[in-house]
């Protein structure tokens, strides 16, 4: 069973304005080592490292774990920890008309899964690209930027790929290694490809879900390479559709399909997805905790919904205490990190 890791990254925000603030290095120095990382452009975002697992279970069970650990510490300063693709607030220091450049002030969330090696992750990405958008659409959460509703639902997504050189939107026609921001990238540490195109998520389970869904779609896609199959052929034009549609709608409205190249119900693609890996699921015993963690996201919805309802009757501030309330739902409270395992590190 190939391993699996995972990176969150979270705002940290006051508790009593719900702006987000620049005390992320006064909270690292409260955390394990190793388990959780400052951004080096940002003084106002945390990243939790996770291990390397082959059981899905554990992957929850630390990702629970070290979410505890964060929330605790956080509090005690008064502070919280906001998994969400941006910040509804902006800082009291910030411009209101600030932009996210580079993924600055935006958060994500990484998953890794092991690879065979360079050549088979390379040539697998030409299978996984075309569900990519769907597992955005998953991971939605970043709807409000300075205070304000963009029409997004990945504000966050949208912004990085207005920022980068227009081929190398999707993945297309750039270097799995070298893509401005990449949704699939080989990892530059070890034998490993990485997912770099969600938002980060309040929600344990749909996090999981999401990164299980990936580790089949590899599965699926190396065995393929592997056996020498050729790839479904991929217009780089409905891929940057594809990614730009899932960034706006989310779960909202409809979703590209990825086999048929036309619009279709959300909840029909993301279902057909599942259904399509649950072979391959069902060999790591993944299938019933993904089905689940899945169809609870489409009968709820995803972040971006869950802030715009907040936000409806609350305002922006109502949208965080939504999301930080999300955030801690199934976490154990504990003052004990739990022991580091070997971790694929995929920092950057």
């Amino acid at each position: 069973m190939l391993k699996l890791g995972i990176e969150e990254e979270f705002h940290v925000v006051d508790l009593t304005t719900k702006q987000v603030v620049p005390s992320a290095r006064g909270l690292l120095d409260r955390l394990p080592i190793g388990a959780f990382v400052g951004d080096r452009d940002t003084a106002s975002t945390i990243r939790l490292v996770g291990s390397a697992h082959h059981e899905l279970g554990d992957l929850r069970g630390e990702l629970v774990a070290l979410r505890g650990i964060l929330v605790q510490r956080a509090a005690g300063l008064h502070l919280g920890a906001l998994a969400s693709g941006t910040a509804p607030l902006p800082g009291r220091d910030e411009p209101a008309a600030a932009e996210p450049t580079g993924g600055r002030l935006t958060c994500g969330m990484f998953v890794r899964v092991e690879a065979e090696d360079d050549e088979v992750a390379a040539r697998a990405i030409a299978w996984i690209m075309p569900h990519v958008p769907t597992l955005l659409a998953l991971s939605s959460s970043s709807p409000y930027w300075a205070g304000r509703d963009t029409g997004h639902a990945s504000w966050r997504r949208h912004r990085l790929d207005a920022s980068a050189p227009a081929q190398a939107v999707g993945g297309a026609g750039a270097s799995p290694r070298k893509a401005f921001h990449p949704p699939l990238r080989l990892s530059p540490h070890a034998p490993m490809l990485e997912l770099r195109v969600c938002d980060a998520i309040a929600d344990v389970e749909a996090t999981v879900a999401i990164a299980a869904l990936f580790r089949a779609l590899y599965r699926h896609a190396s065995r393929a390479v592997v056996a020498h199959r050729t790839p479904p052929a991929g217009s780089p034009t409905i891929a940057r559709q594809a990614m730009r549609h899932a960034a706006r709608s989310g779960l909202a409205h409809d979703l590209i399909d990825p086999v048929a190249a036309v619009t279709r119900p959300a909840a029909t693609v993301v279902r057909a997805l599942v259904a399509e890996m649950a072979p391959y699921l069902r060999e790591t015993d993944d299938l019933d905790r993904v089905e689940t963690a899945i169809e609870r996201v489409l009968t709820e919805g995803t972040g971006a919904a869950r802030q715009r309802g907040a936000a409806r009757a609350g305002g922006p501030s109502a949208a965080v205490d939504r999301e930080l309330a999300r955030t801690m739902a199934c976490v154990a409270v504990t003052d004990t990190a739990p022991a580091p395992t070997a971790r694929l590190t995929a920092h950057g």
